[in-house]
């Protein structure tokens, strides 16, 4: 009838199915997961209302440049009057960046728009992380959280770099150097924000 019985297949066919996740797909599927969070998270009732961009999106243009200003509230206020549609858009695209990146065969695909989708989250629903305002600091969500998540998925990108040959997870794409200095950017910032 067109099902193949599982026993009925040599056992190597049935090992090269499943692998093992190595260290680097343990922290995709954390980022899947994370991602995930933020899905369910978007469909909350709240979201749903004018009151998400009319409030929340818009509260992030206060002490940012005008330029930046004009097009967070601008953006606020179109989400505000497309509510329904913007947060079930919003929420089905973080649901699926969740699922691809939990399913090998389109994790590359998924990181990238993880990648894109982090970055416009970024600068409009968090205002740059709020670098730009006077009052930026780790306590007022400066750099951003969203942009860790666009680090992540660059830093966790499958590459065919032997693992033995980098000293962590987060070299392969990129190498140890450029990992490193990513990280120290990030760490750096935060600590720059604190003070």
């Amino acid at each position: 009838m067109g099902f193949i019985d599982a026993s009925s297949r040599p056992r190597s066919a049935l090992a090269a199915d499943w692998r093992a996740p190595d260290r680097r797909r343990m922290l995709q599927l954390i980022l899947a997961t994370v991602w995930l969070l933020d899905a369910v998270l978007q469909f909350q009732p709240f979201m749903f209302t004018k009151a998400f961009g009319n409030q929340m999106i818009t509260a992030n243009a206060a002490g940012n440049p005008t330029p930046l200003a004009h097009q967070i509230t601008w953006a606020g206020r179109a989400i505000g009057h497309h509510a329904m549609v913007s947060n079930t858009a919003f929420g089905l695209i973080q649901l699926l960046i969740a699922l691809g990146i939990a399913w090998r065969p389109t994790v590359k695909i998924a990181l990238a728009t993880s990648v894109a989708w982090a970055l416009s989250v970024w600068w409009i629903g968090e205002g740059l992380g709020r670098v730009l305002t006077p009052t930026a600091s780790p306590l007022t969500g400066a750099p951003g959280a969203v942009i860790l998540y666009a680090l992540l998925a660059i830093l966790l990108w499958p590459t065919e770099r032997d693992a033995s040959t980098e000293p962590f997870v987060a070299a392969r794409p990129l190498g140890a150097p450029m990992a490193r200095a990513l990280w120290l950017a990030l760490w750096g910032s935060l600590s720059y924000y604190a003070l």
